[in-house]
């Protein structure tokens, strides 16, 4: 197991064990200080209501070099909460915001994701009416915490003053899950005089937003928006029932099943491809110890991806065998449950295809002896192998070039090149493929050509010499007559 490996199960295990720490909440007043047991948070009374609230939380990424996946997710906040002193006489407190998103002392998950935010503490700011406030740290019980961490500032309303408190921050993640929940608290609202007048929560993304993902956890009543989702409401005494769960695609996952989905709509017969997107939706569909669905829809989309897969790669073994393998343990968990006969046979009959391909794919084998172990009244027959096709990596289009060129003898008897044999067997793995064997033969009415050719040719040499001895007699001849 190399090093990448290590770190990438420890984190895991890391990644379960510590609490998450979600979006904050709604901005409370002051907690009063209880001795004494564990009790729920008591905040003073007072006269100051929230009129409105709007809280604006966008999903962006990040680059950090030094993480195991160097693109990791962020959330900025900006939350506007509008109050007003109703009562008398003039208020000044701590205002609290929550610093975890639940009260849970001993670790909090986020649903079931193993996701983990931190927040940058350098970038909490409260602005009120304008002005930036020093922010610090209060200790108070909240639930059963004797000691919660409350991010507060200080604060005063005056009698009939509308306050305008803006509480902003950012959070950063880092995360081994391909399914990510975010939470904002509304519940800590309840704390001020009577209900919430109005309020929305909108989450953004940096892609638009749809059913894929967004997933079936996150809390019912929202809208999209093009790249927004929201939650709006009024006159509302907030309870833990009313607080937002967000569950959605990480972003890295949800950018890559695009790119997986571009690829195969490009190029279909790319097993390897297909083999990617599936396990991503797994991810995605199952928890991380795959004991049970988070997501019904990405469970729906292995089935049919699988499908697909097959059909455009019927002679990959390891499709088949993967297929194979997902409906055994869809059927069988971890191998507890023994299958029905037909269920068997189907998963067999994939297997015996796969097999046949491929005597030694290893998937294919293991699967045959889980299945066998939760289906033993089967029996297997070892299939016949199947050869692999002969299929070519170009069309091979022979072509002669012969040392001089070559005239034919006549445009009536051309001269004809019959190629015997060009198939390839086997191409060897390196790039450069063996030249073709290349066998001419040629016709009797070739040959003949041929003697006829060399025939002529002879007697032109014959003439040409005749010529040459004419010439050269006659030349001798009236040489010798001139002298006399």
């Amino acid at each position: 197991m190399t090093i990448t490996k290590v770190l990438m199960v420890v984190l895991f295990v890391v990644g379960s064990l510590i609490p998450v720490q979600s979006t904050r909440a709604d901005v409370a007043p002051e907690p009063e200080v209880e001795l004494g047991g564990l009790q729920p948070p008591q905040f003073k009374e007072t006269e100051v209501a929230m009129l409105y609230e709007r809280v604006e939380l966008e999903l962006g990424m990040f680059y950090d070099e030094t993480a195991l996946t160097p693109i990791q997710n962020g959330v900025t906040v900006n939350a506007y909460f509008m109050m007003q002193n109703q009562g008398t006489l003039d208020e000044s407190m701590h205002a609290v915001f929550p610093s975890q998103s639940a009260p849970v002392c001993h670790g909090n998950y986020s649903g079931d994701s193993f996701t983990v935010y931190d927040i940058l503490q350098e970038s909490f700011q409260v602005i009120v009416n304008g002005i930036a406030v020093p922010t610090f740290t209060l200790e108070a019980p909240y639930g059963d915490c004797p000691n919660y961490p409350w991010l507060a500032f200080d604060v005063t309303f005056p009698v009939g003053k509308e306050v305008l408190i803006k509480v902003s921050y950012e959070m950063q993640t880092w995360t081994v899950d391909t399914a990510q929940n975010i939470d904002y608290i509304l519940e800590t609202g309840a704390g001020w005089k009577g209900n919430i007048g109005r309020g929305y929560v909108v989450f953004k993304f940096p892609y638009s937003a749809t059913t894929e993902n967004v997933l079936s956890a996150t809390t019912k009543g929202y809208q999209f928006l093009y790249n927004e989702i929201f939650w709006s409401f009024q006159d509302l005494e907030p309870t833990p029932q009313d607080n937002i769960h967000i569950s959605i695609v990480s972003p890295n996952t949800w950018l890559e099943i695009k790119r997986l989905r571009d690829q195969l709509a490009k190029i279909p017969e790319s097993p390897e491809a297909w083999l990617r997107l599936i396990d991503i939706y797994r991810s995605i569909g199952f928890d991380q110890k795959g004991d049970f669905i988070r997501n019904e829809h990405y469970v729906g989309l292995i089935e049919s991806a699988y499908q697909q897969a097959i059909a455009q790669n019927s002679k990959n073994a390891e499709l088949l065998a993967q297929y194979a393998r997902y409906r055994l343990y869809a059927l069988s968990p971890r191998l507890f449950l023994t299958i029905e006969n037909d269920n068997a046979t189907q998963i067999l009959s994939l297997l015996n295809k796969a097999l046949a391909l491929e005597p030694n794919n290893g998937t294919a084998q293991q699967t045959l002896s889980d299945l066998m172990s939760v289906a033993p009244f089967i029996t297997f027959t070892p299939p016949a192998t199947i050869p692999p096709t002969a299929t070519s990596l170009f069309t091979v289009t022979p072509s002669i070039t012969p040392s001089a060129t070559i005239t034919p003898i006549s445009s009536e008897t051309p001269m004809v090149v019959t190629v015997v044999h060009t198939k390839i067997v086997n191409p060897p793995t390196s790039t450069k493929l063996p030249e073709p064997t290349v066998t001419v033969a040629l016709t009797e009415i070739e040959i003949q050509n041929t003697e006829q050719s060399e025939s002529n040719s002879s007697a032109m040499v014959l003439g040409a010499l005749v010529i040459f001895a004419v010439g050269a007699g006659s030349g001798w001849f009236l040489s010798k007559r001139q002298k006399k």
